[in-house]
């Protein structure tokens, strides 16, 4: 077969082919949206969102009930904080900024995987607590036994019995520390590792232990709207 010049090979059908419009950007039709976390962190617009432009719909409702994740060093721009992350979601729109509230807690999956050893016992809890505002939250909480001083034996593994009273002091410890407190002091308690602390002094005293902290919280039921520190300070920005 005799090769054609370029040009004259007959076309073929192109019917039902969508034609793409020159020069046309995507991201023209897009509204973009602040994210910003609760307002006890330091830093806390989180990024942006977009959605796209509607004349119909009020585009609100489909920001609503987002959930996005902030590294805690973001927060709080201390890279001591990377292993742990907050969850949010969007819960109302004031102008351009998505206000978003507490929906969860976990650490990396790095962090979470470099705390377990082998030839160690780990020791896992979880406990809903029910906040001020009648939200429930579901607290996972970890700990991992310790070799003592003068300690040969290749594993270092609790017997059962004292497992069970370390499991109950970590019970107690999620609800005196967490348990009917308001959400923004359950995040604070959340950014200081106070129930990890308060966990590894007092099993201590039954066998030692260490890498004790709270290792996720997930959202069971949700009570939350916004706060009044949030809508202040985005009210001040727009002015």
């Amino acid at each position: 077969m005799a090769i054609q010049p370029p040009g004259s090979y007959p076309q073929g059908n192109k019917k039902g082919k969508a034609k793409k419009k020159a020069g046309q950007n995507t991201f023209e039709r897009k509204e973009w949206y602040n994210l910003r976390s609760p307002s006890i962190f330091p830093c806390n617009i989180s990024g942006k969102t977009f959605v796209a432009k509607s004349t119909s719909k009020n585009t609100n409702l489909k920001l609503i009930g987002r959930r996005y994740d902030v590294n805690h060093a973001d927060l709080t721009k201390n890279n001591d904080f990377t292993h742990r992350k907050f969850i949010f979601k969007v819960g109302d729109v004031k102008g351009a900024d998505c206000i978003g509230f507490f929906d969860g807690m976990e650490l990396t999956s790095d962090k979470h995987k470099a705390m377990i050893k082998k030839w160690h016992t780990l020791i896992e809890a979880q406990k809903d607590i029910v906040a001020k505002d009648r939200s429930v939250f579901r607290v996972f909480v970890m700990a991992v036994t310790r070799r003592p001083q003068g300690y040969t034996k290749k594993t270092c593994y609790v017997k059962h019995s004292e497992e069970k009273k370390i499991r109950k002091i970590m019970f107690d410890v999620i609800e005196q520390e967490l348990g009917g407190r308001s959400v923004d002091e359950i995040m604070n308690k959340l950014s200081n590792e106070t129930v990890g602390k308060r966990i590894e002094e007092l099993g201590s005293e039954i066998f030692p232990l260490q890498n004790c902290c709270v290792r996720k919280v997930k959202t069971i039921k949700s009570y939350q709207g916004v706060s009044i520190g949030q809508e202040e300070e985005v009210g001040a920005i727009a002015n």
